[in-house]
């Protein structure tokens, strides 16, 4: 688990899963600083058309956040 990533970042990363889930583009743009935390830890990419999606690390990070706030 990266402890680097924000209530924000993780926020976008959500923002980003659901849209996958969806199979619909991002319709909101994230944050500069954000979007560039998340490409850089490799949780996110930026794909041809300026699109952006989630990576398994991405996927992976919320998982393991989810599951910590469930077991404490």
């Amino acid at each position: 688990m990266d402890y680097r990533l924000t209530a924000e970042d993780l926020g976008w990363l959500r923002k980003l899963r659901e849209a996958k889930a969806a199979n619909q583009p991002l319709r909101d743009i994230p944050p500069t600083g954000v979007l560039r935390k998340l490409t850089m830890l490799g949780c996110a990419q930026v794909k041809d058309r300026g699109e952006y999606s989630i990576t398994f690390r991405g996927r992976d990070e919320l998982v393991d956040r989810e599951l910590e706030t469930r077991i404490g």
